[in-house]
């Protein structure tokens, strides 16, 4: 048998700062597992204090190790022989030792003197919200990504792999023509069994006592939860007998009066009783709470390619979700659409529903995972 590939993949973050990210890596270990035993690479999770380790663990992944993440700190005289030799020679003789040299690439792969050495490369860019809605970001970090992107953009040897045919679009509109290889990896959900889970158990933990909506995104100002609360204010005054639930960390740093904001529409608006913030939750309660509502809501103003809506199809649940060109990607069955800045219209999806019910059609999601399988195979050349 050929020496398994080997790749470091990049675990350096949590579900407090991004919680999409841990969830991608994690799919992807998922992913390699259900292939055949001759296409698994073996794996190196380099990972940090903040890293949810033992959720990888669990995964039983066969071909595996940690490598834990300890930077560093350079000095004046190795960035400085660095940079002239970078230049000059493209090398680097100061290497900072703590990433490990013996894999074959790291995924995704971002450049610091650690991993300058790293001559495979393959990048991973989830979306470009940052050149839709550059009022979110710092100057510092849109100078940032967009030199990042243009020198990947500029150079044959490397690969990008995007989510979606929409990110797709963006990265051709905003960096094209460009020379280096793109891959589109559109990722699947591998959920756990949710029949060790109780429904009754879990509503009550969080004192859910009506039937509800659910929105489960991070409280980020491009997931347009004041517009799902306007709609909510226009529901409840023709149907009383329900609940919008909000699950996600309450605080974000895009915007430090988000939340807050949030907070002041529902108590000027007298929406107390229709609305239940659960604060973070496990991803299985989450799972059990999706699976269990009248529909899930995904209002957002942009996104990649979402792991909710993902989670949504695998579990068979409806989705009234926002008319962005990557939703109607991701989203083929099950589905309605509103007008992202349209409260009365996602209101009036609401409110037919409370009224008329929703038909769900069954979905063979086995055809999206064994998609996934594929992609995989060829974004990592595991057949080479």
């Amino acid at each position: 048998m050929a020496e398994r590939k080997r790749i470091a993949l990049n675990y350096r973050t949590g579900y407090d700062f991004a919680a999409g990210i841990v969830i991608y890596i994690q799919n992807i270990i998922k992913g390699f597992k259900m292939l055949d035993d001759s296409m698994r690479p073996h794996l190196t999770i380099i990972y940090s204090e903040s890293s949810s380790i033992d959720e990888l663990k669990n995964i039983n992944y066969p071909y595996i190790r940690y490598y834990k993440y300890k930077p560093i700190k350079p000095t004046l005289f190795s960035r400085g022989i660095n940079k002239i030799f970078r230049e000059f020679f493209n090398t680097i003789p100061i290497k900072r030792h703590s990433f490990p040299k013996d894999i074959d690439l790291l995924y995704p792969h971002f450049d610091m003197e650690e991993t300058y050495y790293y001559k495979k490369r393959i990048y991973w860019k989830p979306d470009f919200q940052e050149l839709h809605y550059p009022v979110y970001f710092s100057k510092e970090e849109l100078n940032y990504s967009f030199e990042f992107m243009k020198k990947i953009a500029a150079n044959p040897d490397f690969t990008l792999v995007l989510s979606s045919q929409d990110s797709f679009n963006d990265y051709n509109k905003f960096f094209g023509p460009f020379k280096n290889t793109v891959k589109i990896l559109p990722f699947t959900s591998n959920l756990p069994d949710l029949t060790r889970y109780s429904t009754e158990a879990t509503l009550k933990k969080y004192n859910i006592k009506k039937k509800y909506f659910l929105i489960a995104n991070q409280f980020w100002p491009h997931k347009n939860h004041m517009l799902a609360l306007e709609a909510l204010r226009e529901t409840v005054k023709e149907y009383d007998d329900f609940t919008l639930v909000l699950t996600g960390k309450k605080s974000t740093y895009r915007d430090k009066r988000y939340f807050v904001n949030l907070e002041k529409f529902i108590i000027d608006n007298k929406l107390q009783n229709h609305v239940k913030m659960t604060g973070f939750i496990s991803r299985e309660d989450q799972l059990v709470l999706m699976k269990n509502a009248v529909a899930v809501i995904q209002p957002s103003l942009f996104e990649g390619w979402s792991t909710v809506i993902e989670d949504c199809k695998a579990l068979g649940q409806f989705v009234i979700a926002s008319d962005l060109d990557v939703n109607k990607e991701q989203l083929n069955a099950n589905c309605i659409f509103f007008k992202r800045t349209d409260a009365m219209e996602l209101s009036g999806h609401m409110k037919n529903i409370l009224k008329n019910g929703k038909q769900v059609v069954p979905v063979n999601y086995t055809e999206n995972i064994e998609a996934f399988k594929k992609n995989l195979v060829k974004v990592f050349e595991l057949d080479k």
